[in-house]
C-alpha cells in the first residue's frame, strides 16, 4: 500500500518549542515509522511556511530580507527536527521554486474552472511607507482588554481574535502613523460553492474523528464565505499577471504538501491522485483550512487529485498551567531540551499524555521526571540492562541456546505475537498513546517474568539458558516495537543483540532473529534518571525569564 504522511508545516518566523511537537511531527513520525516497518510504501512529507506578512515583518524587525530570515529558521527547523528522530522523506519550503509553480498551476486550474473571482476591497494604507498594511503590520489597543500594542488580528494579552478595522488607534508597525485606506482588486475563491461537496466528504468519511467532522459540519451548515487569497505584499508566490500581489500564505502553503512530494521523486502523482492513502496530521487550530478550505481546493483543481483520505487532529499543549508564549518567555525551546536530555525522553513523555482527540495537555517538569524515571527507565530501561547484565554473567555475553523451554517461557514468547497485533491495530487507528502503553506493559510481562525465573538463584543451567534466552527474544522484540516511538532507545538495543538494520521489520517482533550464539556487542544501560537538581534549574529557568519579561514589560 502506498500512503502518504504529512505533518502541518511550521511556520518559519522563530525557534520550535515544546508546544509544536506534540500535536503534529510526533505522531506523524511514529505513524509513518510504523508503517514503514509493516510493509507499506511511505512517504513523510513536511517543509517549513515561509510567507505571510508576520514574515516580512518579522524580518524587517531584524533588518533582514525575508529571504535571509527564512533560511536561517528552515536550517534550524531542519537541525531540530532531524535531531528528534523526526524521519522526514523531504523537509522542503514553500519559497522553493516548485511550490511556485504548482501553486500558480493550482490557481490557473480553479481560475479557468471558474471558481475564482476578483472583488474591489478597502484596505489599511501608510502613506509615508507607500504601501498597504497587511495584518501585522498596524499595531493598536485592544478593544477587548485594552492592552496596548497589541497586532491587529490577535490580542496576545487575552487571547481575542480581532476582525478587520477592530484594533483601536491603529498605527503603522514601521512608522507609528495612522493608516489611510485605499481601495485594492483582489481575488477570491468560492468556497461557498463548495459547501454540498464538503458536507458529503465530511459526513460520509468516516476516517476522519467525529467531534471534529460535527464541529465543522457546524460551519458548513451556518453558511461558508468566500476566501480572499491575494494580498498586496511583493514576498510570496506571485499572482500571474499583478504587480506586488501575492497569494494568501493558507492558499499556497497546503499546495506545499503536493510541491514537496513532487520535489521528491516521479511518483508523486501516484501519492496524490492514484490508489493510495492521504494522511495529514494537524493540530487543532489549523482544522478549518484543512478540512474544508484544502479539501475545496483540491476538489476544484480536478485533474486527479482527491482529497485527504485520513486526518488526525490533536489539541494545544500547555506549559505548567499557561499558554506557551514566545512574547512572554513563556516557552521551552527544542534547543534547550536537546541541550540537557535524549530526544527519546521528549518522545516518551509526549507520547504518554498525547490520547487521539483534541484535548489540551500540559507539560509539567516534575510529572515529567516521574514518568521518564519510574516508567521509561525502571520499566524498559530497568529490563533491557537487567537481562543483558545477566547474559554477561552467566553466558559469557553470548546468546544461550534454548532447550526443552516450559509453559511460563511458551507463554511470554506468545506475549509477543499478541502484543505486536494489538500496536498495529492501535497504530493504524492513531492511538499511539495506547499503543505505546501496550508496549510498556509488554515489558512489564517481562521484567516480572525475569523476577519470578530469578536465575541468579536457579541451580539448573538449562533453566536459566532458557530463561535468558526468552528475555533476548524479549528484548528483539522491544527493540522493533519500540522503533516507531523511541527510535534512539530502539537503535542501542538492536546494536548491543547485534541485530541489522534489514532485520528490523515488524513482523519479525516474534521471530528469532538473534541467534543463540551471538555475541553481545557492548551492553550500556538505555538511560539515566532525571535528577531533581535538572527538575529545579528548568523551573526557576522558566520562571526567571517570565519575570524578567515582566519587568521588561513595566518599563515600557
Amino acid at each position: 500500500m502506498k500512503i502518504l504522511v504529512t505533518a502541518a508545516l511550521p511556520y518559519a518566523n522563530g525557534p520550535l518549542h515544546l508546544g509544536h511537537i506534540r500535536s503534529t511531527y510526533l505522531p506523524a513520525d511514529i505513524y509513518a515509522r510504523y508503517q514503514r516497518l509493516a510493509g507499506n510504501e511511505v512517504l513523510y512529507v513536511c517543509a517549513t511556511d515561509e510567507h505571510g506578512t508576520p514574515i516580512v515583518a518579522g524580518a524587517e524587525k531584524q533588518q533582514k530580507t525575508p529571504k535571509e530570515f527564512v533560511d536561517y529558521y528552515h536550517k534550524k527547523d531542519a537541525e531540530e527536527f532531524a535531531a528528534l528522530g523526526f524521519s522526514f522523506d523531504i523537509f522542503h519550503r514553500t519559497s522553493s521554486k516548485e511550490n511556485k509553480e504548482m501553486t500558480q498551476y493550482f490557481f490557473k486550474r480553479l481560475n479557468d474552472a471558474g471558481h475564482i473571482y476578483t472583488k474591489e476591497v478597502e484596505l489599511p494604507y501608510c502613506s509615508h511607507d507607500k504601501r498597504f498594511l497587511p495584518d501585522r503590520f498596524i499595531v493598536g489597543t485592544c478593544p477587548h482588554c485594552k492592552a496596548e500594542k497589541q497586532y491587529s488580528d490577535y490580542c496576545e494579552n487575552c487571547g481575542k481574535t480581532l476582525s478587520a478595522g477592530e484594533i483601536l488607534n491603529p498605527v503603522c508597525i514601521t512608522c507609528g502613523k495612522k493608516p489611510v485606506h485605499r481601495i485594492s482588486k483582489h481575488y477570491f475563491f468560492k468556497l461557498a460553492s463548495f459547501s454540498d461537496k464538503l458536507h458529503k466528504y465530511l459526513s460520509e468519511n468516516k476516517n476522519l474523528q467525529s467531534d471534529v467532522t460535527n464541529y465543522v459540519l457546524n460551519w458548513v451548515k451556518d453558511g461558508l464565505v468566500d476566501w480572499d487569497i491575494s494580498r498586496d505584499l511583493e514576498w510570496g508566490v506571485p499572482v500571474p499577471g499583478e504587480k506586488d500581489m501575492v497569494f494568501y500564505v493558507w492558499f499556497d502553503a497546503p499546495i506545499g504538501y503536493v510541491s514537496s512530494t513532487k520535489a521528491l521523486t516521479k511518483k508523486w502523482e501516484e501519492f496524490w491522485k492514484k490508489d493510495s492513502q492521504i494522511v495529514h496530521f494537524i493540530g487543532k487550530d489549523i482544522v478549518y483550512h484543512h478540512f474544508l478550505f484544502w479539501p475545496a481546493m483540491l476538489m476544484g483543481v480536478g485533474d486527479g487529485f482527491r482529497a485527504p483520505d485520513k486526518m488526525a487532529v490533536r489539541g494545544y499543549l500547555n506549559l505548567e498551567g499557561r499558554k506557551f508564549s514566545k512574547s512572554k518567555n513563556w516557552f521551552v525551546s527544542i534547543e534547550d531540551f536537546l541541550a540537557s536530555y535524549p530526544p527519546d525522553y521528549l518522545r516518551y513523555y509526549q507520547t504518554a499524555f498525547t490520547p487521539h482527540s483534541t484535548v489540551d495537555a500540559d507539560f509539567v517538569w516534575k510529572d515529567f521526571q516521574s514518568r521518564i524515571n519510574n516508567e521509561l527507565v525502571a520499566n524498559v530501561g530497568n529490563y533491557v540492562n537487567r537481562a543483558l547484565v545477566l547474559v554477561q554473567k552467566m553466558e559469557g555475553g553470548s546468546v544461550p541456546r534454548p532447550e526443552g523451554l516450559d509453559e511460563m517461557d511458551q507463554k511470554m514468547l506468545g506475549e509477543i505475537a499478541i502484543a505486536r497485533e494489538k500496536v498495529a491495530v492501535l497504530i493504524d487507528g492513531f492511538k499511539l498513546k495506547e499503543g505505546q502503553e501496550e508496549i510498556f506493559s509488554l515489558s512489564s510481562e517481562f521484567n516480572k517474568y525475569l523476577s519470578d525465573k530469578s536465575p541468579w538463584k536457579e541451580k539448573d543451567a538449562q533453566k536459566n539458558a532458557n530463561t535468558l534466552y526468552v528475555c533476548i527474544r524479549g528484548i528483539s522484540a522491544l527493540s522493533i516495537l519500540l522503533e516507531p516511538y523511541l527510535p534512539f532507545s530502539a537503535q542501542k538495543m538492536q546494536q548491543m543483540l547485534c541485530i541489522g538494520k534489514e532485520q528490523v521489520k515488524w513482523a519479525n517482533a516474534e521471530v528469532e532473529i538473534v541467534m543463540p550464539g551471538t555475541k553481545l556487542g557492548e551492553v550500556k544501560p538505555l538511560y539515566v534518571k532525571v535528577s531533581d537538581e535538572q527538575i529545579a534549574k528548568e523551573e526557576e529557568k522558566l520562571r526567571g525569564n517570565s519575570d524578567a519579561q515582566k519587568k521588561l514589560e513595566g518599563k515600557n
